[in-house]
């Protein structure tokens, strides 16, 4: 597959080598580096010299083999061969930038896409993570070309919060899917399983240990998640809780009501993410809603815009 690399990145990957090095007592590297780009500055008018930088970035860029280490791993991905039109490699402006995705190809009418990877320079300091890093983001790249994980761009969310608490569930259903066939594949990854599910485990605070390890270890073995179903659990967290259905510790969530963020206000049915806590300790709040619910109890849960309404209601009375 066609490889290109983004100019920006190659040149702060180069001058990060230099401080690097330089910083290590090395000077070598940069007394080859400024014999090749010193010269430029005497043998080229203004307007060719950032041109003439850049082919002796990218000449030095070749000579630290960083090209080879990211060739050598989409190698090995030779499906992606017959789906993309090429990849290429640009830089990221921050942590939260780095990634992947598809963009349109060189050859449009071929339907083919290309696929982006966004990396900080500093990582090519560290050449196992790069690699680490990259492997990972291609198969998230290889997910998006399959037809079978039926990957759309699409908004996660109603709302900006919404979309924010989606995108993040999301992303962790998302990354355990990857590196957990990464891993089975004898592949280094990102993170191990102790360190996905305890990204899983944050998320769901609610739910009783037993119960999340029997869930993640699920998850972890599912070969065949796609898009949708991954939407599906991030969106709603009963979807979540029914991969415990017929295992074992499914019968621990039937013995204690528990309220979870994303799912239903009982009372005007919206998801909420902000339920009322010690709702049971305000007699006249529940007085009043049970007027209106009288099935309702204070173990059912309430969200906050319900109890602000109440509130209101209560005070003009």
């Amino acid at each position: 597959m066609k490889l290109e690399f983004d100019p920006s990145l190659i040149e702060e990957v180069i001058f990060g080598e230099l401080k690097a090095r330089e910083q290590k007592g090395d000077f070598a590297f940069a007394l080859e580096y400024h014999s090749s780009a010193d010269p430029v500055y005497e043998n080229f008018p203004l307007d060719e010299r950032p041109s003439q930088f850049k082919k002796i970035e990218w000449d030095f860029f070749k000579k630290l083999e960083f090209p080879k280490a990211i060739k050598e791993i989409f190698d090995e991905f030779p499906e992606l061969e017959g789906r993309a039109a090429g990849g290429v490699i640009a830089k990221a402006a921050n942590p939260f930038d780095e990634g992947s995705y598809l963009t349109k190809g060189m050859n449009q009418e071929a339907g083919q896409k290309r696929i982006v990877v966004k990396l900080l320079s500093d990582r090519f300091q560290q050449i196992p993570y790069l690699k680490k890093l990259v492997r990972h983001e291609l198969m998230h790249a290889s997910d998006m070309l399959s037809e079978s994980y039926g990957y759309r761009d699409e908004r996660l969310g109603g709302n900006p919060m919404e979309e924010s608490i989606v995108k993040e569930r999301y992303c962790t259903f998302w990354d355990i899917y990857v590196d957990s066939r990464l891993i089975r594949k004898g592949k280094e990854t990102l993170s191990d399983k102790e360190g996905r599910y305890r990204e899983f485990e944050s998320l769901y605070k609610k739910i009783p240990d037993e119960v999340k390890i029997a869930i993640f270890d699920v998850l972890w073995q599912d070969d065949n998640l796609t898009h949708d179903k991954i939407l599906g659990l991030a969106k709603d967290v009963n979807e979540v809780i029914k991969i415990s259905d017929g295992l074992p510790v499914g019968q621990i969530l039937k013995k204690k009501k528990n309220i979870f963020p994303g799912a239903q206000c009982p009372l005007c049915q919206f998801r909420t993410y902000h339920w009322t806590e010690n709702i049971e300790q305000d007699a006249y709040l529940v007085d009043a809603i049970k007027k209106d619910f009288p099935r309702w109890e204070p173990e059912d849960g309430v969200c906050g815009q319900c109890i602000e309404a109440y509130k209101v209601r209560i005070t003009v009375c």
